[in-house]
């Protein structure tokens, strides 16, 4: 199976619990004050960088749902886990260390024999700490 990205233990994979939407958010502080004539901005830094994630698996079907248990591991024990993104040529990229803010599963059409959703979607806030991509 092709690993398209894996948060710490996590894989996200293309048969499996697999990605549908990335997106990435990052600030730079850049405070600004009054002049005479116009405005003064002074750069202090670079603030908080983030990416938000949305997956989805059908598990009766293509499995995941140990990609979803380890997310839950993870954001639980609020642990910093590595980050990795496949790029071009089959390269993984070391996106860099994060911690799971937000978490959330969303389950549809419960299944009659063991109850788990048919479709199980997630979504996550992952925040950067230490070193940024």
């Amino acid at each position: 199976m092709n690993e398209l990205c894996s948060i710490g233990r996590a894989k996200l994979l293309v048969v499996g619990l697999n990605p549908q939407r990335i997106g990435t958010e990052s600030e730079a502080r850049v405070p600004g004050t009054a002049t005479w004539s116009d405005m003064d901005y002074q750069a202090t830094g670079l603030g908080e960088a983030r990416t938000r994630f949305e997956a989805v698996t059908f598990p009766h079907v293509i499995g995941g749902l140990d990609a979803v248990e380890w997310l839950q591991q993870h954001h639980e024990r609020e642990e910093a886990v590595n980050y990795i993104r496949l790029r071009g040529q089959y390269l993984g990229r070391m996106q860099g260390l994060v911690r799971i803010r937000h978490l959330f599963i969303d389950e549809t059409h419960l299944h009659p024999f063991d109850g788990v959703g048919r479709r199980v979607g997630v979504e996550m806030d992952l925040v950067y700490v230490g070193g940024r991509r």
